[in-house]
């Protein structure tokens, strides 16, 4: 693979997001396989992604490898999830089909003019690492959020919040506390029972 084709461009994708390049021949259960490249996800990710260019190679090699690499996991009772990633131009329905038997098919075909990364991410996304947004002020500091509707509460009730910095047991005690105050400040009338 020269730096620029598709399957180079995929590969230096994968390699961004921790998947390391295995030799090839790709060898699993003593057999040779001959596929465009073939990455391993880094762990606890046990993917195994193959590469091909449908451009050069023909779809019914491109099937036949990724079927014997499939047929080759089953017989080692591998539990490690195939991936096929098919670069160029979209094989026949009938193919992607078949492949779909064996591995997650994931075509990815020419990318439209204009950003050509933007296209591959959009792609690849289920392979890729998962990206969460900052969270925003208000959701980031729900206490400090809460303590602006405490006005005209009773003070006693108003000052729990606090305790949620120490920990849920520290409001339930403080809780308890606030009860067993109020239950012995009513008097010598009141039976609990």
């Amino acid at each position: 693979m020269t730096t620029g084709t598709p399957l180079e461009r995929i590969g230096q994708m994968l390699e961004s997001a921790g998947y390391r390049r295995l030799e090839m021949p790709l060898k699993i259960a003593g057999l040779s396989f001959e596929i465009g490249a073939a990455y391993i996800a880094k762990p606890p990710a046990p993917d195994l992604v193959l590469l091909a260019d449908t451009a050069f190679q023909s779809q019914e090699h491109i099937l036949r490898t990724i079927e014997g690499v499939g047929r080759a996991l089953d017989v080692m009772k591998s539990r490690r999830p195939l991936t096929a990633i098919l670069a160029g131009p979209k094989p026949r329905d009938e193919v992607v089909e078949a492949l779909a038997k064996f591995s997650r098919v994931l075509p990815v075909g020419v990318p439209p003019d204009g950003d050509v990364e933007a296209a591959l991410q959009n792609w690849l996304a289920i392979l890729m690492p998962l990206t969460l947004p900052q969270p925003a002020q208000d959701i980031g500091d729900p206490l400090g959020e809460l303590s602006t509707h405490l006005d005209g509460l009773d003070p006693l009730v108003a000052e729990l919040p606090s305790f949620a910095a120490k920990g849920s047991t520290a409001i339930q005690r403080r809780l308890h506390e606030l009860v067993t105050m109020r239950l012995t400040d009513q008097g010598d009338g009141y039976d609990p029972t």
